[in-house]
């Protein structure tokens, strides 16, 4: 039986949510920022590409270890302790503090995207020095200038496409939405993720467990574990706490595209506990 349009449009949105999902968590987050694991050349390059909706490699990573350097103190660039929930939520992207201009950025989909390949600052809170690493290779170096980031950008634009072609406007309006749901959900590991959960571990800032934002963000939402170790490749520490992206480079190093993944040992987990 072949699927119907709205069946296509179903395993378009799925794919782009997850791909540019995993490429923000694993290849961004887990594998440049933090070294918790090892991924072969041309499986993290397709995973930054795909996850360039967070923005260009360097300026993310060295913004991302600012903020383990001084998590919800002043040097923090995305604090909503110190910043308020909608400059840590999106606005220190652009730099903007209005809550209305905040919110239209939030819900933007598409239009967000096309506003940081234009006027988004390279490297927002000038990081880069922190990510020398990233800039030392030179396909992430390429992404990380503003002509990269806008080249790299470019296959963003082919879902739309494809979902203008499958179900013409609704297709768009859905994809639009599909859009506001993954840039959120990445952006509320800034900012739900340091107002509301649970503190299960004892560490840096005001980063919690969120069972919310850990489903929508593949995992990124138990925030409380990942703040207590940041090099874990695994942020789910404790029983029931599902870790999509950890799950995804396991399944990598079980077919030799991964490798040495960094977890803690159960003793230094209860160590670290709340109890």
């Amino acid at each position: 039986m072949a699927l119907s349009a709205h069946h296509w449009l179903g395993v378009l949105l799925a794919t782009w949510y997850f791909s540019v999902g995993f490429g923000i968590t694993v290849a961004y987050h887990r594998v440049l920022t933090h070294r918790s694991a090892n991924l072969r050349k041309p499986v993290l390059y397709a995973l930054v590409l795909a996850g360039l909706p967070a923005g260009p490699p360097a300026a993310w990573v060295g913004n991302h270890r600012r903020h383990h350097s001084d998590s919800d103190g002043p040097n923090d660039p995305h604090s909503p302790i110190t910043d308020g929930f909608w400059y840590a939520h999106c606005g220190w992207y652009l730099g903007i503090r209005n809550r209305g201009l905040c919110l239209l950025y939030a819900l933007g989909g598409p239009l967000r995207y096309i506003v940081d390949m234009f006027l988004r600052p390279m490297s927002p809170g000038g990081h880069d020095a922190l990510a020398k690493d990233v800039l030392e290779d030179h396909f992430l170096r390429f992404l990380s200038t503003r002509f990269g980031f806008m080249m790299g950008s470019i296959v963003q634009t082919l879902p739309f496409v494809l979902a203008y072609h499958l179900l013409a406007w609704d297709g768009v309006i859905i994809a639009w939405v599909a859009g506001i749901v993954f840039y959120n959900a990445g952006d509320a590991v800034n900012s739900v993720g340091h107002l509301w959960g649970k503190q299960d571990f004892g560490g840096d800032g005001a980063a919690r467990n969120n069972r919310l934002v850990a489903l929508v963000s593949l995992g990124e939402g138990w925030h409380s574990g990942h703040h207590a170790f940041p090099r874990s490749a695994r942020h789910g520490l404790l029983k029931g706490q599902v870790d999509l992206s950890f799950m995804l480079l396991r399944m990598l190093a079980a077919v030799g595209l991964a490798s040495d993944l960094h977890v803690p040992s159960e003793q230094a987990i209860a160590q670290r506990r709340h109890t």
